[in-house]
């Protein structure tokens, strides 16, 4: 059973950023997420599985460790997991952008029974608010899907955003958090408490950090 979830964005300047001169995530960012992974691990799950995107749908039997091969999204997962000070289990799940939402649906409801107890990292991204050039591009559709989704995260999803989301607009947009958003509502049933903690635009992208919780 799913006993809680995090949210976070998947920035190598969130996790990775040891150069002094390299570009770090904003202070507020960091401090929402350590405040949703702490959630996540208040709940006392036996495993914690972080979801994210990737270049192919795969399980990651033992993700406690980033290693060659581990998407970035993932990796940043079990780092965030290893400063909170988590020990137990990890698995990973990649996910691919294409994957509609019966298949990352029923693999929530899947993911929701790895154990009596089961914790949820998911890693993703909003759209992206700038070219590869660094230069912003106004889009309506970017406002209108942002606003969705940090409302979905804020209410659990109660009018079914994200299963909804269309899969070409979202690749359109760069929105890397379409799959493990969906697989998030598959595999949410008894969660009642959803807070969203940060929704901002950081390196270009719009990012979002919540916690579902019972």
């Amino acid at each position: 059973m799913l006993v809680a979830a995090a949210v976070c964005p998947c920035l190598p300047s969130l996790t990775f950023a040891t150069d002094v001169s390299a570009p770090t995530a904003p202070e507020r960012l960091r401090a929402a997420c350590v405040e949703a992974v702490a959630a996540v691990l208040a709940e006392g799950p036996e495993i914690v599985a972080v979801v994210g995107p990737g270049t192919r749908s795969f399980l990651h039997e033992a993700a406690e460790t980033p290693a060659s091969g581990l998407p970035m999204a993932l990796g940043g997962g079990a780092w965030l997991l290893r400063q909170a000070g988590w020990t137990g289990p990890v698995r990973g799940y990649e996910l691919d952008d294409a994957r509609s939402w019966s298949v990352n649906g029923e693999d929530g409801v899947h993911l929701a029974g790895w154990a009596d107890r089961v914790g949820l990292l998911v890693m993703g991204n909003g759209p992206a608010r700038a070219g590869v050039d660094g230069v912003r591009r106004p889009d309506p559709r970017v406002e209108e899907i942002d606003a969705g989704i940090a409302a979905a995260l804020a209410n659990g999803d109660v009018d079914g955003f994200f299963p909804a989301m269309d899969v070409d607009l979202a690749r359109e947009l760069e929105v890397s958090g379409r799959s493990p958003w969906q697989l998030l509502d598959g595999a949410d049933w008894d969660l009642t408490t959803h807070r969203l903690l940060y929704a901002e635009t950081v390196d270009g992208v719009s990012c979002y950090v919540a916690t579902w919780s019972p």
